[in-house]
């Protein structure tokens, strides 16, 4: 019996933290469970006097890493948003001018639109019907000469 005491005795308590094993595969490097007690220790900043933090340290400067690299990348996703939504509204826009503009146009292309305007500004309708005037090979060759 007195043998069992001492290997009831040589057992290691077991820790109350949660396996941080995970971190070894994912990160590369063990953050010792020694090193995380309490919250307090953080917030205080006790942890960092260990010397076992130092895998913590890493852990923390990749973690703010992180989350500098996620908050650029919702500003600038907002940022693109924005610029989109302005684009289509200003397209939009651009659309129903296109539109008014090319309606106008179809309208002042008509023939009495054009003779209207014309009518206005002092011209006025031929009456007579047009000559044709046919210029032959032998008139051309007269002119040149």
């Amino acid at each position: 019996m007195a043998g069992e005491k001492n290997i009831i005795k040589n057992k290691k308590p077991e820790s109350k933290s949660p396996k941080l094993g995970f971190l070894k595969k994912i990160f590369g490097f063990k953050i010792p469970e020694a090193a995380i007690e309490t919250p307090r220790e953080i917030v205080s900043g006790d942890f960092i006097e260990k010397n076992e933090s130092t895998g913590l340290i890493k852990f923390l400067v990749w973690l703010t890493i992180l989350g500098f690299l996620y908050i650029t990348n919702n500003y600038r996703a907002e940022q693109k948003i924005r610029e989109i939504n302005r684009m289509e509204k200003e397209l939009k826009e651009m659309r129903y001018k296109y539109i008014s503009t090319k309606s106008k146009l179809m309208t002042l292309s008509r023939q009495s639109e054009v003779l209207k305007i014309l009518e206005s500004k002092g011209y006025e309708k031929n009456k007579e019907p047009l000559k044709v005037i046919k210029v032959t090979e032998k008139d051309i060759e007269s002119v040149k000469e």
